[in-house]
């Protein structure tokens, strides 16, 4: 998988240098990302981390880009850089744009050590989105494989109706309402330990320990959110309430309980 990812990441690379001489084709966006409550699918660290996450990409206009976001992490014993996020991926749609909408893309991730998150132990992730737009409501369907020292899969489907008010508080000021419904499956790995007694012409001789690990494929969470995003020209603001339901979360391996959470955002585009 770093192969791969490595692999697009320099034809993308390629790609936007042999566009660089026409400012048209490249854009560049960075920004800052709150999140009160960094989690995956509800699951939560110990420590309940809150994160601050500066980001800057370039992408050109046939739907390739690549992405670099930073995370500092606080919580009730410290504040501290976290890790850095690399994605590189490509944006397509239908001709006209109305009807179908997609993403490609692969991540690396790296984390500092010690860092005790919840994804934390992922290291690279490949993904696949596709978005069929309507009227009353957008179908999203999202899979992905995500590397550790196992591999995990997981799928989304999602529910989206957009409300946009034109002309808020300027003629070029747009307000946009996205309410969004989710619900979330992937895989879990179990791991049991049972003691087997050797035995010796008949006779129990000792007792062997026994570790099993077993995965299964399992519904991890649904989620409600309100993404709310202001733009003005080249300047967007977002602020996405959301409440997350987790489900099948094993005991005495991960935290996780409903959770309320918001992400900010404030993003400039070039």
């Amino acid at each position: 998988m770093s192969r791969l990812f490595h692999l697009t990441l320099a034809l993308l690379l390629v790609a936007q240098m042999s566009h660089a001489q026409d400012s048209a084709f490249v854009h560049v966006n960075g920004g800052v990302l709150y999140n009160s409550g960094l989690n995956y699918y509800g699951r939560v660290d110990s420590l309940r981390s809150k994160g601050v996450c500066p980001f800057l990409g370039f992408s050109l206009k046939n739907g390739l880009y690549v992405n670099s976001t930073f995370v500092f992490i606080g919580n009730s014993l410290q504040s501290q850089y976290a890790a850095t996020l690399l994605e590189a991926g490509y944006n397509f749609s239908d001709s006209a744009g109305k009807h179908w909408a997609g993403n490609l893309s692969v991540s690396r991730f790296l984390y500092q050590p010690g860092i005790d998150l919840v994804e934390s132990v992922v290291r690279e992730m490949a993904s696949a989105s596709i978005t069929q737009l309507n009227k009353v409501a957008n179908i999203t369907l999202t899979a992905s494989a995500r590397w550790s020292n196992q591999v995990d899969y997981n799928t989304q489907a999602g529910l989206d109706h957009i409300i946009r008010i034109p002309n808020v508080f300027s003629k070029k000021g747009v307000l946009v309402f996205d309410p969004t419904a989710t619900i979330a499956a992937g895989t879990q790995n179990f791991t049991t330990t049972y003691y087997q007694e050797k035995q010796f012409l008949f006779i129990p001789v000792q007792q062997q320990q026994i570790t099993a690990i077993s995965e299964q494929f399992n519904l991890l969470a649904y989620e409600v959110s309100c993404p709310v995003v202001y733009g003005l020209g080249k300047i967007k603001l977002m602020l996405t309430p959301a409440y997350v339901l987790p489900q099948h979360v094993i005991a005495g391996s991960e935290t996780g309980s409903n959770l309320f959470y918001v992400t900010a955002l404030v993003k400039v585009s070039f």
